[in-house]
């Protein structure tokens, strides 16, 4: 599932196709790393918003052969 990264500081989009890669792109430690998949995963939540960072889970549409 894809995530979008928006840095408050700098008004800065990403979009990441993976969590741990995301985490690490930000430096988020592996006790936060687990603490986001917890919220995504466990608890279905859709969003995380702390001083820093906004990170969205969105839904990937693709486009498909007819």
């Amino acid at each position: 599932m894809p995530f979008i990264l928006k840095t408050k500081e700098t008004e800065q989009y990403r979009l990441f196709g993976s969590l741990p890669i995301l985490c690490r792109s930000i430096g988020f430690d592996e006790k936060q790393e687990k603490n986001l998949l917890y919220n995504f995963s466990q608890k279905k939540e859709r969003k995380f918003e702390n001083n820093e960072f906004l990170i969205v889970k969105v839904v990937l549409e693709r486009g498909g052969s007819n």
